[in-house]
């Protein structure tokens, strides 16, 4: 019986995308053919108390207190080419026990998906905390020059212009993988809409409005329900809060308060099945949310988005005639009024979604890692003596 390849993949979790993704990555792995055991490795799980306040702390803060530093920081990280979020001592001390659990588990792959776990998967094998392939997985549609580390053996990256950027910044074109961001499969089902409105309890005649805010720098989804209240059409809000039990409570609360049929979720997991039922999507453009819904074929209205990545985000899916921005949430009413009355504007919308999606890309990721560690088997092949005379290589 051939013995199961280790994988370990990495994360960070700043925000929900990047988890959401490795666990894609995790079960689209471990459900294959292949005898692959794949563990999943969040790097504050483990991280020193001080690592934790001196790396992701001033990033929550600037973005809920300081945008506009944040952006400035961001655009100086691109326009320098900065190679890293940190200087090297930051993550070697600030996450030994990680690298040490690396070790002890001796994977024949690994894999990460977030900026600041690919930092430390490069650093852990230039230090000799493992002897194995690194495989990149980004869930943004355009890339950081952070992420160009010579121990990645390869980069699974959203758009061309993310493959563009890699190599233009000195990434070997046969090393960059035009994947798409793995998601749950499950988005590209192809649910019977009158079915999910019944079972949800929806009217079937009146339109669906989902509303999502993301795992970090969560968008203001109670003033965006109460904007929505003002539009000119009757619809149904779905309003998705998360693990944010705060919003939840505020959006409980506008229940009758405002002119629209209002239902508040907190954390779920048919975030699917409320693509398949939704008419629009009011969301912050986080790379994987963006990417479920182009393989739901969801029109987007994008609003409040982190300054930079997600800056940049809002124009990629501008540019794909896949979303609209709300600049201002005074901006909402108007904005989905109208997109909500053109039912041929939608139609062309939620068509180019399909079209850009990628609902493969978890697929894409797992053959792109097993190819890696198909490589990985056969130079350890090579790498091992020749049995002495006498002796069967089958019994080694």
């Amino acid at each position: 019986m051939t013995p199961k390849r280790r994988v370990c993949i990495l994360t960070l979790s700043v925000g929900s995308g990047h988890v959401r993704a490795s666990e894609v990555i995790q079960r689209t792995l471990c459900d294959g053919p292949d005898p692959v055991e794949a563990k999943l490795a969040d790097v504050l799980e483990s991280a020193r108390p001080w690592f934790h306040w001196l790396y992701v702390e001033p990033y929550w803060w600037m973005l809920r207190h300081a945008p506009g530093l944040w952006r400035t920081l961001f655009e100086r990280r691109q326009q320098k080419r900065h190679r890293g979020t940190a200087p090297d001592w930051v993550f070697r001390h600030g996450c030994r026990q990680l690298l040490r659990q690396i070790k002890d588990y001796a994977p024949h792959l690994v894999v990460a998906t977030e900026i600041g776990a690919a930092e430390i998967a490069a650093l852990g094998r230039r230090e000799g905390y493992f002897n194995a392939p690194v495989l990149a997985v980004q869930t943004d549609f355009e890339t950081e020059p952070p992420w160009v580390q010579p121990e990645i053996d390869l980069y699974c990256v959203a758009s061309e212009e993310a493959r563009r950027q890699l190599i233009g910044w000195g990434v070997l074109s046969n090393r960059v993988l035009l994947s798409g961001i793995p998601v749950d499969p499950a988005f590209a089902l192809p649910f019977d809409r009158s079915e999910l409105k019944q079972a949800l309890g929806l009217d079937p005649h009146r339109p669906v409005v989902l509303v999502m805010g993301g795992g970090m720098g969560p968008a203001p989804l109670d003033r965006i329900v109460e904007q929505l209240g003002r539009c000119d059409v009757p619809m149904q809000v779905l309003a998705v809060a998360g693990y944010d039990r705060e919003v939840l409570q505020r959006l409980e609360a506008l229940r009758g308060r405002v002119a629209l049929d209002l239902h508040p979720f907190g954390w779920t997991d048919n975030v699917p099945e409320l693509m398949g039922v939704a008419d629009l999507l009011i969301t912050k453009p986080g790379g994987l949310t963006a990417a479920e819904a182009l393989v739901a074929g969801l029109p987007m209205v994008l609003t409040h988005p982190i300054p930079g990545p997600e800056e940049r985000h809002v124009r990629f899916l501008e540019q794909k005639g896949v979303a609209q921005e709300a600049d201002r949430l005074s901006d909402l009413p108007q904005l989905v009024s109208r997109l909500l009355a053109s039912s041929h504007e939608l139609e062309a919308m939620r068509r180019r979604a399909r079209e850009w999606s990628r609902p493969d890309a978890a697929h894409s990721v797992a053959q792109a890692a097993l190819a890696l560690l198909e490589k990985a088997t056969y130079i350890d092949l090579l790498a091992t003596p020749p049995p002495h005379a006498g002796e069967s290589a089958y019994l080694m």
